[in-house]
């Protein structure tokens, strides 16, 4: 298991929520120094720690591991979904074609 690409994924998800290390330290009763080292994989951390961590985020145990496990589709359909919130109309428009032509391209290879 990749403890760094977990670290990274605590990371997002505590910055998404404007959550500071000690915060989220406060909020699962471990020290901050702790809650550096798992973000930066320099230390494992328990499941009860990655329980822990995962409720006070309000995220899934799946999201944070994601990657190590096979990643669902309801993790997948929301990261597209964030990659667009942002998007004007027209962009969205050309992310849609863009991705239906990439489809048709995957599905056509896959059958060769």
């Amino acid at each position: 298991m990749d403890y760094s690409r977990i670290g990274e994924r605590i990371k997002k998800y505590r910055e998404k929520l404007k959550m500071t290390q000690q915060m989220l330290g406060e909020e699962t009763d471990y020290s901050v120094q702790h809650i550096s080292h798992i973000e930066t994989g320099k230390t494992k951390l328990s499941v009860q720690c990655l329980l822990d961590i995962a409720n006070a985020l309000h995220v899934s145990v799946d999201e944070l591991v994601c990657g190590y496990t096979s990643s669902s589709s309801v993790i997948l359909d929301r990261e597209i979904k964030e990659l667009l919130d942002d998007c004007t109309p027209q962009e969205k428009q050309i992310l849609l074609e863009t991705m239906k032509s990439l489809k048709s391209s995957l599905r056509k290879s896959k059958d060769t």
